[in-house]
């Protein structure tokens, strides 16, 4: 007489790591827990990281131009008063300009991997313009409907070069208002896309084959449309 008897189910070593990870993700779902928040966050902060290191002066310069710029009317009706001249003229002066994005509040930055699409989506801060470093041996005055003498127009120019931080920072306005030059938001934007497919192959270890650059909007300026990069920058925020 044959008797009956209970066998035991084998489960083996890789079946519990299955079951273990079903369950994992069954937690997950029930949870509600955000991984793809986590994940946009830890690339995020990988991004600032690696961008400070190879950036530690806390700006991150995309773009050094030398640009002739003319100076403010208010600038210019100094000169003339401390000059006792009365005329319409028009002071200008080449400067290197650089552009940069701030790295000190890495809240302004924000870097989504979609991996399905190798595509990087980087969001960072509004560019702003470090003081131009004006050549002062490039002062030109131009003077409108008069004539003036010429040792006039060389006390200008004297003048001009020795008030020579004055001219910067007077500069310093024109050159952020050239931040609306579509040629030049385009250099700036593909100067940001070159870090970040770095950052790529360094940190991710991927190859996008797309990275999309936007900017938030100014300080201040709540709506992105009012912004004159944000018009041709598409400006992202956090999903």
């Amino acid at each position: 007489m044959t008797g009956a008897y209970y066998r035991k189910p084998f489960v083996s070593g890789r079946g519990l790591l299955v079951l273990a990870a079903v369950v994992l993700v069954g937690l997950l779902v029930v949870l509600g827990l955000p991984r793809v928040s986590f994940m946009r966050k830890d690339v995020s902060q990988k991004l600032v990281l690696y961008l400070e290191d190879i950036r530690p002066a806390g700006k991150l310069v995309l773009l050094t131009a030398t640009e002739r710029y003319s100076a403010s009317k208010e600038f210019t009706a100094q000169i003339l008063a401390i000059l006792h001249l009365s005329a319409k003229v028009e002071i200008s002066a080449l400067a290197d300009t650089s552009y940069y994005v701030d790295l000190q509040d890495a809240k302004q930055w924000s870097a989504v991997w979609n991996g399905s699409g190798k595509t990087l989506r980087l969001t960072a801060p509004y560019p702003d313009v470090l003081l131009p470093a004006v050549h002062t041996d490039t002062i030109e005055v131009r003077t409108e409907g008069q004539n003036l003498l010429t040792n006039a127009v060389f006390r200008l120019k004297k003048e001009a070069e020795a008030m020579r931080s004055q001219l910067s920072a007077d500069l310093e306005q024109r050159a952020r208002e050239s931040l609306g030059d579509a040629e030049l938001q385009d250099k700036i934007r593909a100067s940001l896309a070159d870090l970040a497919r770095s950052f790529c192959s360094s940190v991710l270890h991927v190859r996008p084959e797309t990275v999309l650059v936007g900017f938030r909007p100014r300080a201040g300026r709540s709506d992105p449309s009012s912004s004159s990069v944000g018009a041709a920058l598409p400006t992202f925020g956090e999903d």
